[in-house]
């Protein structure tokens, strides 16, 4: 983002140092062929015009850095939302989610809005909410592995699943986790029957 700020400040300098040298070099070239008057005229004039002609710039360059930044928020919008795994962002300080991937939504049985309208303790047994506040707050501005939990689906099934997790800080902002749950399948112990 500092790049194309950059970007566009830098177009903005050399083209506003091109047209002042040009501009005055042209004046200075018409000054014996035409009357004094006109060039007054076309030298206030020019004024004008380059501000004109920089906005015009300015406006398609910013134009342009923003559909790509929309583009790109789209593609990583899409790795969020198609990811196979159940995903989900929450408000660190409030523990109510700000987004759910569709996997999420397969998974766990509730639908985006009731996701919406629901705390990370709504899939949790009441005997986890102690140690989940304390995970919370524990979690560091890096790869957090929180092992494994017991998830409740909407029709109050159990699964176990590992959750990885990632602070998302935004400056001026409250800090959001990024979460997402992999099903742990405990392996199935064979019976006498099945052994022979």
């Amino acid at each position: 983002m500092r790049s194309a700020a950059f970007k566009i400040a830098a177009i903005y300098v050399v083209s506003g140092l091109l047209w002042i040298a040009l501009s005055d070099k042209l004046l200075e070239l018409l000054k014996g062929t035409m009357d004094i008057p006109f060039i007054l005229f076309i030298s206030s004039i020019k004024g004008f015009a380059y501000v004109l002609l920089t906005g015009i710039i300015l406006y398609k360059l910013i134009q342009s850095y923003h559909s790509r930044l929309e583009e790109s928020e789209e593609q990583y919008r899409s790795y969020f939302e198609a990811n196979p795994s159940p995903m989900w962002i929450y408000n660190r300080r409030t523990l109510n989610y700000t987004a759910v991937n569709n996997a999420a939504i397969a998974t766990y049985g509730y639908t985006l809005e009731e996701f919406k309208n629901m705390t990370i303790l709504d899939i949790r047994p009441k005997s986890d909410v102690a140690k989940v506040h304390l995970v919370v707050k524990e979690l560091k501005n890096q790869y957090n592995d929180s092992g494994v939990w017991t998830h409740l689906k909407k029709d109050g099934t159990p699964m176990q699943m590992h959750i990885t997790s990632h602070i998302i800080t935004s400056p001026g902002k409250e800090d959001h986790i990024m979460v997402m749950a992999t099903e742990v399948n405990t392996p199935v112990k064979p019976t006498l029957s099945q052994l022979g």
